[in-house]
């Protein structure tokens, strides 16, 4: 069935499904030449006006993007860490890192700190779209009457073993679920949608994005790893949890709340307390989408 939604297009609507001619050009770039000379014979094709200098443009916008996606169809979706460590990523964070230099000239390692810091925000993000992408475009809604049941009434039993229904999946958050994230010093802001990537045993664990949009450009996120002992439960992978680029946990509030919040609506789909339906979604490019509400049932009171 269709239904109407009155959510703003997620963050890989805007990311990726309004580029994807742009996206689609420069993949077959990349499978046809590799990386480095598949960004030059890109240019040279614009050069030579073999393809028109805007659409060129837009490819080379994306690049990034690109090469985090051609590396992560090579070493897998689900952990982070193995794209990081991939010689073409490097190499890629070493480019980047030059073309500051060249920019603006010789700055101070505290700048170059973050530079080098802002790179790994930029990948990690785009990992976390493209790993949504190659791990089947899941997305799950809870209904309002949901979102606030979970909120007010999170389950008072240990979740033994948590897993996700899918390997990787975002789910959007209404505004009854009243999440929000707030850096000290700053106005609070809410959260409207979650991604998650699961990577299985010998290392069982969840890798979080939380998006808080603060307007059209710019959002407060917090990216972290939940590490799951084999036998072991929820709070404890909570009570682990680090933020990706800092020692321990997010120096932020509202994060605990938000995965805590996510962590009961995905058990509630795994183990079969709320009545799932599915529905296409249109997005603003007249594409569909394929989307799983997540209702109430005798289950989930």
């Amino acid at each position: 069935m269709t239904r109407n939604t009155s959510h703003a297009p997620t963050m890989f609507e805007r990311c990726v499904v309004t580029h994807e001619e742009h996206l689609e050009i420069g993949r077959r770039y990349l499978q046809a030449f590799g990386i480095n000379r598949g960004v030059g014979a890109l240019v040279e094709d614009m050069n030579e006006g073999r393809l028109p200098w805007e659409k060129a443009q837009g490819v080379l916008t994306h690049m990034h993007y690109l090469v985090i996606e051609h590396i992560t169809r090579r070493v897998g979706y689900t952990r982070f860490r193995a794209v990081c460590r991939d010689p073409e990523y490097i190499t890629l964070q070493t480019d980047s890192l030059c073309g500051v230099l060249q920019r603006h000239g010789p700055f101070a390692q505290e700048r170059y700190a973050r530079a080098v810091e802002g790179f790994a925000w930029s990948s990690l993000r785009l990992w976390h779209l493209v790993a949504h992408d190659l791990g089947g475009r899941h997305v799950y809604e809870p209904t309002p009457e949901v979102a606030a049941l979970l909120r007010q009434a999170p389950p008072e039993n240990p979740w033994k073993m948590p897993r996700l229904p899918v390997p990787s999946l975002l789910m959007l958050v209404p505004p009854e679920a009243d999440l929000s994230l707030t850096l000290k010093g700053s106005p609070s802001r809410r959260v409207t949608e979650i991604y998650v990537v699961e990577a299985s045993p010998p290392k069982h664990q969840w890798s979080v994005w939380v998006h808080a949009p603060i307007d059209e450009r710019i959002a407060e996120s917090v990216y972290l790893e939940l590490p799951f002992t084999l036998d072991g439960d929820f709070e404890e992978g909570l009570a682990q949890a680090h933020d990706l680029f800092q020692d321990g946990s997010p120096d932020i509030d509202g994060w605990r709340q938000s995965v805590r919040w996510f962590a009961a609506a995905i058990r509630a789909v795994v183990e079969g307390e709320a009545q799932l339906e599915e529905y296409i979604h249109h997005t603003q490019e007249g594409k569909s989408e394929r989307r799983t509400l997540i209702g109430t049932s005798d289950g989930l009171h």
